[in-house]
């Protein structure tokens, strides 16, 4: 441990008691892109996070914020890492007012677990990002997650009303409220949505919501050929079918999950589609979609309802975080493109696979220009998961997209920018960075451009 931060395990086990305070060997387990913590503590409500905050402040501590640890790896490595600030003990409901459809929870909340909660009274938050049994209310917020129903729903963004943050000074601020609609201004939120932590730790969330579908049914599509996938894919954006969900998936994803969908014989590519509302409007889009499959030379098609189709979506979104067992021996990226090239990325994906005999999945929102490509890449060179990851970056923004590192190895984090070229924004947000964090203190370096 640094010097300076000799008497600060002693300060921080006065705020939240020594069994909660980690050093040394004890704070292994809670490395990020490979730089060890010298301290590990598990604040057991906001007013301590803050505390903490302070604390660690006064003793020119870095700290980084760890939620269900499913998102950690995104970003750049941090340049100095002293505290992990672990809030897996802030894991309440604050407060759930099912009337007026929202929601409260503290940010070491499991989405799982709110899920359950809200369904008791048939109410749901409509996010569905991978690891949602994992995945904390304040890593959801940080990073602002989704998966396949960002296409109806939209992402954090769409559904945060407001935010307690500790800032890196250690005040602790609340934006936002309860209801929908808020005074004109600045949207504070929106700052702190997707800013990977790098602005201040969120301890709080209020969400808002929406009732349970009446129905909910799962289709899925087999094609020999991606460019049948698409003509369902281009049908339906241009007609007035509202599916949930649509999700591409190449051939070694499709056999991944192919016991979750229910297909035995699973081969070529696959498009997984979902439907809500009451039973007349599902039943009217099952048979739309049953033909549109067909009438596309679907060579399979099965359709999944209830339990089925939720067991299905959750194999489908956590296909690449489930594949290997830790970032040594997996590569995560996400690319973003306009809508119109999603499924050409997925194919040059799939390309870069086959080429290098790497072992994977990928999958693609179809209708919302996404694409989650994982590669297990045990035993490939540095060189080559540069040059193939550099070579598909420059696909994606030569369609005006970008391609986002989620989880690499360290060694090749420290060798390829997890985020690509700057936005134009990028001066704003290091302007942003210098207001709220002047010292540095709170993940330095892993955001965009460095930040």
């Amino acid at each position: 441990m640094p010097h300076e931060l000799d008497d600060l395990p002693q300060r921080l086990s006065g705020i939240m008691g020594g069994e909660q305070v980690r050093e040394g060997t004890a704070a292994s387990g809670f490395s990020v892109d490979g730089a060890e913590p010298s301290l590990v503590v598990h604040p057991g409500s906001q007013e301590e996070v803050e505390a903490a905050v302070v604390a660690c402040g006064k003793a020119g501590a870095v700290v980084v914020p760890w939620g269900g640890g499913t998102a950690i790896g995104l970003g750049n490595p941090p340049s100095r890492l002293d505290v992990v600030v672990c809030l897996d003990r802030l894991a309440r409901i604050v407060e759930f007012d099912e009337a007026n459809l929202n929601v409260s929870a503290e940010a070491g909340v499991r989405l799982a677990d709110l899920q359950a909660v809200l369904a008791g009274k048939h109410e749901f938050l409509p996010l569905d990002p991978p690891q949602a049994d994992r995945v904390t209310v304040g890593g959801l917020v940080a990073t602002n997650s989704s998966g396949p129903s960002r296409l109806h729903y939209g992402t954090a963004r769409d559904w945060v009303l407001g935010l307690r943050v500790v800032l890196p000074y250690g005040e602790r601020i609340r934006c936002g409220g309860k209801v929908v609609k808020n005074v004109s201004g600045y949207d504070m939120n929106k700052l702190f949505i997707g800013s990977l932590g790098t602005l201040g730790i969120v301890t709080e969330a209020t969400f808002k919501l929406l009732p349970v579908p009446a129905m909910r049914v799962t289709i899925v599509g087999l094609f020999r050929e991606l460019a049948q996938a698409a003509a369902v894919v281009a049908c339906t954006l241009e007609s007035q079918l509202l599916p949930e969900a649509l999700e591409a998936l190449d051939s070694q994803a499709l056999g991944a999950v192919a016991s979750a969908i229910g297909l035995t014989d699973p081969s070529g590519y696959g498009l997984a589609i979902a439907v809500a509302g009451s039973r007349e409007t599902v039943e009217r889009q099952v048979r739309d979609f049953t033909r549109l499959l067909a009438e596309s030379q679907a060579t399979a098609t099965t359709t999944l309802g209830g339990a089925q189709g939720a067991a299905a979506w959750q194999a489908i979104g956590d296909v690449q975080a489930r594949m290997g067992v830790t970032s040594e021996e997996r590569v995560v990226v996400k690319i973003a493109v306009p809508i119109g090239k999603t499924l050409e990325l997925l194919s040059s994906a799939e390309r870069l696979a086959r080429h290098n005999g790497w072992r994977g999945a990928v999958t693609a929102h179809a209708g919302s220009g996404i694409v989650r490509a994982g590669y297990l890449v045990g035993g490939a060179t540095l060189e080559s998961l540069r040059d193939g990851l550099r070579a598909l970056r420059g696909q994606a923004e030569s369609a005006e997209g970008s391609l986002v590192v989620e989880t690499a190895p360290a060694a090749l984090k420290c060798s390829l920018d997890a985020w690509g070229k700057p936005p134009e924004a990028a001066e704003v947000m290091r302007r942003l960075k210098v207001e709220f964090d002047p010292r540095g203190l709170v993940s330095p370096g892993r955001f965009l451009a460095g930040i």
